[in-house]
């Protein structure tokens, strides 16, 4: 199983994230949430992390065109997006680019992004909220690749990871303030994870 440690903020926090064996880091770039960084602030982080570790842009782009220019300038490796239809998410993947798309545990919009997008976020509620759900809810049948986030945390882990998705993406949960990463809680959620 995959995991993704979502919402860094600072350099010391993704090598952190990196070290302990993170398959991914979230880097966010939706002005006006708490996690939020500019694209050059991103580009710093993605640059100082080596090439096993996949770099991701959490981001709401207009379009396509929007989307690849930010993920340019962010220097990622794939791209997280609350927005864009399918049709934006396939002109992507012919590019070469991983898209993901976030959908809330339903079915239909699940069965709508799947065939279009790289891997599907399920998330139910706010994002970056902290706040969980019925994770028996979310359709993984829908995709090939389905990954579980939202309100996940140590005392919860262990509900997302018996339904077998691809990967888990956690944020608020490993956190010991808004955007500070505790390594403790980083490494015991990776570790439940991988059990």
């Amino acid at each position: 199983m995959k995991v993704k440690i979502c919402g860094l903020t600072t350099l010391k926090d993704a090598a952190m994230c990196e070290d302990l064996g993170a398959d991914a880091i979230g880097l966010v770039h939706f002005p006006g949430r708490m996690r939020s960084l500019d694209l050059s602030e991103i580009a710093d982080i993605s640059s100082s992390l080596g090439p096993l570790t996949t770099k991701v842009l959490v981001c709401a782009p207009k379009d396509s065109s929007d989307a690849l220019e930010m993920l340019h300038r962010s220097g990622v490796d794939a791209i997280q997006v609350y927005s864009l239809e399918p049709s934006d998410l396939m002109e992507l993947r012919k590019l070469g680019v991983r898209a993901f798309r976030v959908v809330p545990p339903e079915r239909g919009l699940a069965s709508k992004f799947s065939r279009a997008a790289s891997a599907l976020v399920f998330e139910g509620g706010t994002p970056g909220s902290g706040i969980s759900y019925d994770y028996s809810e979310v359709p993984l049948d829908c995709c090939e690749r389905g990954i579980i986030a939202g309100g996940l945390n140590l005392s919860n882990v262990h509900l997302a990871k018996r339904l077998h998705p691809y990967g888990l993406d956690v944020s608020s949960g490993v956190e010991k303030e808004p955007g500070r990463k505790d390594p403790e809680l980083v490494a015991e959620f990776i570790r439940r994870c991988r059990e």
